[in-house]
């Protein structure tokens, strides 16, 4: 048996993070770039950024990121909210504020109107920036899965937008897109069938979010488990210390293993035939991490280091090769 089987015999409060089901997530170059991009378009005076990449690149969990760890945003203060497009295919103006209610928490009026949805979600905008730690008049709101806006949902963030502008309020929004459900490049999901002043004020600004590109931006990723994670709070203790302690103590480093890790999951890919350019999807990556912490680790006696199988076996786990063939083999259906 496995840590992970001891999961329901252990209350979360004294379970490593490792072993919850809801992992913490780690720094990435990826996040970081992603932080950069909504900083500059700020500074630049746009009111948007559209972002895309992949499925399981980590998107959804740099959103999370990005609202748990505020110091990315420097001297800037700023209220930072989150919602999912909506996935019917049929709405009115109505049912997109009420969708954006919905996933804000307010309470909606049976029989509201248009504009007073409208302001209800303008007002539940303002309360985040005035209950935020620093008072702000700049909302950060991210759209996940925004691929499902259409035409009329930025028309009606532009009303929106422009309430929020009177009212002296600055709203700024991330759409977080997922390329494999169009199947189409950045620049032509992001710069087609918007009017100039939707794509003025929301889509000028374009950024790709793509997973670990290479060996260095690998270590960098295992070397947050090295030396800026931490358990129990308070004990100075990081992930990798926790399970291996004896290994950690003469030098080992998860961070070390950034090359051998690479060159295996290149060699699983070329045996596939998959293409030899290719990013590291962070869903992956992460379950790599896990199975060689909270697996290979416990089941090694006097672990001192991993063996090359030991790191194809945490690979082939993670779901690598199934995830990057079903990116090759799939055909987005054309909606009707």
């Amino acid at each position: 048996m496995n840590l992970i089987n001891n999961m329901l015999l252990t209350p979360i409060a004294l379970m490593h993070p490792l072993l919850q089901l809801f992992r913490p997530i780690v720094a990435t170059n990826a996040i970081e770039r992603l932080a950069d991009a909504v900083n500059a378009a700020i500074d630049a005076g746009y009111r948007g950024l559209s972002v895309f990449g992949f499925a399981r690149f980590g998107k959804t969990q740099a959103i999370t990121y990005l609202m748990d760890h505020l110091g990315w945003l420097g001297n800037r203060a700023a209220a930072l909210l989150r919602v999912d497009a909506s996935e019917a295919r049929k709405r009115t103006d109505r049912t997109f504020y009420q969708s954006l209610l919905a996933t804000l928490g307010v309470r909606i009026p049976s029989r509201a109107q248009t504009d007073e949805l409208c302001a209800l979600v303008m007002a539940r905008l303002i309360e985040a920036c005035q209950s935020a730690p620093v008072a702000t008049h700049l909302v950060i709101l991210f759209i996940d899965e925004a691929q499902r806006l259409l035409p009329t949902d930025y028309e009606n963030l532009v009303s929106l937008d422009n309430r929020m502008t009177q009212a002296g309020y600055y709203l700024f929004v991330v759409f977080i897109q997922q390329r494999d459900m169009t199947g189409f490049t950045n620049e032509v999901i992001a710069g087609s069938d918007h009017p100039p002043h939707i794509t003025g004020r929301f889509l000028i600004r374009k950024h790709e979010f793509t997973g670990l590109q290479n060996v260095s931006e690998l270590a960098y990723a295992l070397s947050r488990y090295d030396e800026s994670t931490e358990w129990p709070p308070g004990s100075n203790v990081s992930y990798v210390m926790h399970f291996a302690p004896g290994a950690t103590a003469n030098g080992f480093k998860l961070a070390h293993y950034a090359e051998p890790l690479w060159r295996e999951a290149s060699n699983l890919r070329a045996e596939e035939r998959l293409p030899e350019h290719w990013t590291w999807p962070m869903k992956s990556f992460e379950s790599t991490v896990v199975h060689l912490l909270t697996t290979v680790i416990p089941q090694t006696p006097s672990f001192e280091q991993f063996s090359n199988d030991e790191l194809k076996e945490a690979i082939h786990n993670s779901g690598l090769i199934e995830l990057e063939q079903s990116r090759h083999t799939y055909k987005p259906q054309e909606v009707k």
